[in-house]
């Protein structure tokens, strides 16, 4: 919400001359710092409410003692504490029941609205929250009101999730539309009968924004300050067009999309070898536009209805691999929506081996009824509680552990930490996709290695001495043909 301060937040709370501003959803606080800078010379209260915000929200109430007061629990459960207020600004959890309820719990169910009833601003209010739910914490919104949802990535003209698309690592609405699904069929339900009562200015840039005002505040507003700046942030048809189709630019050259960490062995443009990986490079003979290629089609193949993505080499790799150790079991850490999972099941039974899949995923995926499917809710940074070590070892041997979940360090490091003292000599542990790395890891961290590829080297310098990387899978369709890079690893 911070882009709109200038222009739309702060020429409201000086106009309505508010002396209290409740803040639900600081994130790493950058629209806080604002408003805590205004409160103190304003001489107003400013009260922030996240359960989760970036630990600048706690040094910004510390410096603004006295100014701003830090909640650190869910809106619903402390927001009627906090009222009566001039200004709210809801940024928190963008999904249908939170916003209806947030909106109930400031301005009550029916019944006349309070004359000191406050001014909302709602953030997310187009796309993509406005008709698709967001679940930050699922377990918090009760069952009853959580649509079908899994973790995945938004894309304008999908209704469904992309794994390539904006904001793939949070949980969303299956599909987009429908009843009680997104913060603007959220806001239109709470108004619907008593839209008299409101004045509502809708924004459709920059995610969106709505601003709420009850008419007994525009009442009371004598010197017509507040009625003006509304004025001015009314748009025309065409120019509300014209904001729509600049936005649908701005989404569509923001798109996150995964680029290839380093390809082109031995032309001298991919990472170098690492201090685990021995004289083995951490790139690619495949180039660069191969892999992004391979990756766009991989997120777009299926297998019995569901998401695989599984590129046709590594495909091959996995079939090879199956084929050659005859699993005791596979442990699948992250499955999105279990398609890997189905083939990876049906390969078993293919090659007559009644081991099971055992599949592990944060959330719920839709059931299987294969009989050596064994799907589980968990952690990849915490397995101990959904795959304890007692049943580890009973699973017996050769085992295969993929680890495909967050794809990141830390969790690719938790998971060989984890499985290591539980494998022996031929045993696998494959960590996939160090091919490719985002934008934000390649600008935040010096290294050329994707995070797979430095929990990899990391691991490698630690315990090398008991695993070797497997050539014969990395290799073979060329020099790192895979988008596992380094990431086929055999207990010696």
């Amino acid at each position: 919400m911070f882009q709109f301060w200038p222009s739309v937040v702060k020429p409201i709370l000086d106009a309505a001359e508010a002396r209290r501003v409740i803040e639900v959803g600081a994130d790493a606080g950058r629209h806080s710092r604002f408003l805590a800078g205004w409160a103190k010379a304003a001489g107003a209260r400013l009260d922030i409410v996240d359960p989760e915000p970036g630990p600048e929200v706690a040094r910004l109430c510390d410096r603004f003692a006295g100014v701003a007061v830090f909640h650190p629990r869910p809106s619903l459960d402390v927001l009627g504490d906090l009222l009566p207020a001039d200004v709210v600004l809801l940024d928190g959890d963008h999904n249908w029941y939170t916003m209806y309820h947030e909106l109930q719990a400031i301005y009550g169910g029916d019944g006349p609205l309070a004359p000191d009833a406050p001014i909302t601003i709602c953030h997310d209010v187009e796309w993509p929250y406005a008709r698709r739910d967001l679940y930050y914490c699922p377990e918090r919104i009760p069952a009853a009101h959580r649509q079908p949802h899994r973790i995945g990535g938004l894309l304008p003209r999908e209704r469904g999730l992309s794994p390539g698309g904006h904001n793939a690592g949070f949980a969303h609405a299956l599909e987009e539309g429908g009843p009680r699904n997104g913060v603007k069929t959220a806001i239109e339900d709470f108004l619907a009968g008593r839209g008299a009562e409101f004045h509502v200015v809708w924004l459709p840039l920059l995610f969106g924004l709505a601003v709420i005002v009850p008419q007994p505040r525009l009442a009371a507003d004598r010197e017509g300050a507040l009625s003006a700046v509304l004025g001015g942030l009314e748009l025309s048809p065409p120019l509300r067009s014209l904001c729509k189709i600049a936005e649908l630019e701005r989404l569509d050259a923001s798109r996150p999309m995964l680029a290839p960490a380093g390809s082109g062995s031995g032309s001298g443009s991919g990472p170098r070898p690492g201090q685990g990986g021995g004289a083995r490079e951490f790139s690619s003979a495949l180039p660069g536009a191969v892999l992004t290629d391979l990756l766009k089609g991989s997120l777009d193949y299926r297998y019995k209805g569901r998401a695989m993505l599984l590129n046709p080499l590594d495909m091959a790799n996995y079939l090879a691999l199956l084929g050659a150790l005859k699993p005791a079991a596979v442990i699948e850490i992250g499955s999105l929506e279990g398609g890997r999972t189905e083939w990876l099941a049906d390969m078993m039974v293919a090659l007559g081996l009644p081991g099971p899949v055992i599949s592990i995923d944060l959330l719920q995926r839709p059931p299987s009824a294969h009989p050596q499917v064994d799907a589980r809710i968990g952690d990849a940074r915490d397995l101990a509680r959904v795959l304890p070590p007692e049943e580890l070892r009973r699973l017996g041997h050769p085992l295969l552990v993929i680890e495909d979940s967050a794809h990141d360090e830390a969790t690719c490091t938790a998971v060989l930490d984890y499985v290591d003292p539980h494998l022996t000599r031929g045993d696998y542990v494959i960590i996939e996709d160090g091919a490719f790395r985002d934008a934000a890891d390649s600008a935040a961290v010096a290294s050329a290695l994707s995070p797979p590829s430095r929990a990899i080297d990391a691991f490698l310098a630690r315990r090398g001495a008991d695993y070797e990387i497997d050539t014969q899978s990395c290799d073979r369709f060329g020099y790192n043909a895979t988008f596992n890079v380094n990431g086929w690893l055999r207990r010696t």
